[in-house]
């Protein structure tokens, strides 16, 4: 019995089907996936009940022209840099200019935000600017004394009552129900959340008080290269129409419901 001709039969089978498994591997390594530190659902910024939001699709997009998908990693806002540091995480979304170190190296501004002191209509408050703030009961973001600037850090040291939440519709339902007098947060988070919060024809009216410049966000990375491939890939995003209809889909840049 001649048994040349099934073991090259075998060793072919063999070599084929080890060709298939290099291929699907060196498929999916083409794709890489980086883990990405991102701050608890602030709508429409960050939705992680479905990994959605403007904030999360535009990094998403932008990585994808970098040649990665990314995996979220939802934690309090102010765990985000710390999971960086800690290496926990390849990249953290959100970070402001001051968090950058030797280590720590952050991107272009990749997103704003709006941030502005929201009373109700009511109150008939006159806020102008942020040490205004100093004979109210304010509610804010984590961190925020280390965003908004000295004058709304020495503001806060005279209120009341002061609290930094990491969950944001709580923030918005304090003021809503009358614990706090000023809530301090984005004016699209803010609008997205009253109008969940409220029915249209019993919403509460309230007062934007514009007291801050916008604040400009950058992701961070461990890996300078990798930085430095984000802006490239996110220069070519923003000037795409992809960029504008997703601007478009959550109505980032839409009116304050009122302003003083």
């Amino acid at each position: 019995m001649n048994i040349a001709r099934p073991l090259i039969q075998l060793v072919s089978w063999a070599i084929l089907v080890s060709s298939v498994f290099l291929v699907k591997a060196l498929a999916n390594d083409s794709t890489q996936n980086l883990s990405i530190a991102v701050g608890w659902s602030k709508p429409p910024y960050v939705i992680a009940l479905n990994d959605t939001g403007y904030e999360v699709e535009l990094a998403r997009q932008v990585f994808k022209r970098m040649g990665y998908s990314i995996t979220p990693v939802y934690v309090p806002y102010g765990r985000t840099l710390s999971m960086l540091k800690s290496a926990k995480v390849d990249a953290a979304l959100t970070l402001s200019e001051n968090t950058a170190t030797q280590t720590i190296h952050l991107t272009d501004s990749y997103i704003q935000y709006q941030n502005v002191a929201i009373s109700l209509q009511s109150s008939n408050f006159k806020i102008k600017r942020p040490n205004d703030l100093a004979k109210h009961s304010v509610a804010s973001f984590q961190t925020a004394t280390k965003i908004l600037g000295k004058a709304y850090a020495d503001a806060i040291k005279q209120v009341p009552l002061y609290v930094e939440l990491p969950d944001q519709r709580r923030q918005v339902g304090m003021l809503l129900n009358g614990s706090i007098s000023v809530l301090v947060m984005d004016v699209n988070i803010f609008n997205h959340l009253h109008s969940a919060l409220e029915p249209i024809e019993s919403r509460q009216l309230v007062s934007i008080h514009n007291i801050f410049p916008p604040s400009h966000y950058h992701v961070g990375f461990l890996n300078s290269e990798l930085k430095e491939q984000f802006n490239r890939a996110l220069n070519d995003f923003q000037a795409s129409q992809a960029y504008e209809i997703l601007v478009k889909k959550y109505h980032i840049f839409q009116e304050a419901l009122s302003t003083h």
